[in-house]
């Protein structure tokens, strides 16, 4: 079971990574890293919206993730709306990201 935890968490950081350096390219010009990235005029409002991105992303993917791994043996449209307190949450979540 720990095996299977740690690759969910390294495959969504990864995924989150990914989507944050090309969030970074589009909104910084296609600079990546922090020295090039320092030189392109308005970086810090540049930077928040790439930020921005990747933590939607994150948290949209930590919402989806909450419906796949609620069980190890029953497919994922078994139940979906079963756990009112879980759909509250993630509604709640959803409301905060947006709000």
């Amino acid at each position: 079971m720990w095996v299977s935890m740690v690759m969910n968490g390294a495959v969504l950081s990864a995924v989150i990574i990914v989507v944050y350096i090309i969030a970074l390219m589009n909104y910084c010009d296609g600079k990546v890293f922090q020295s090039d990235i320092n030189q392109v005029e308005d970086f810090g409002s540049k930077l928040m919206d790439a930020r921005t991105v990747a933590f939607i992303a994150l948290v949209w993917a930590e919402n989806v993730r909450s419906y796949t791994s609620r069980s190890f043996n029953m497919p994922i449209w078994h139940d979906v709306l079963g756990n009112v307190n879980m759909q509250k949450a993630i509604i709640l979540a959803q409301l905060c990201l947006y709000v």
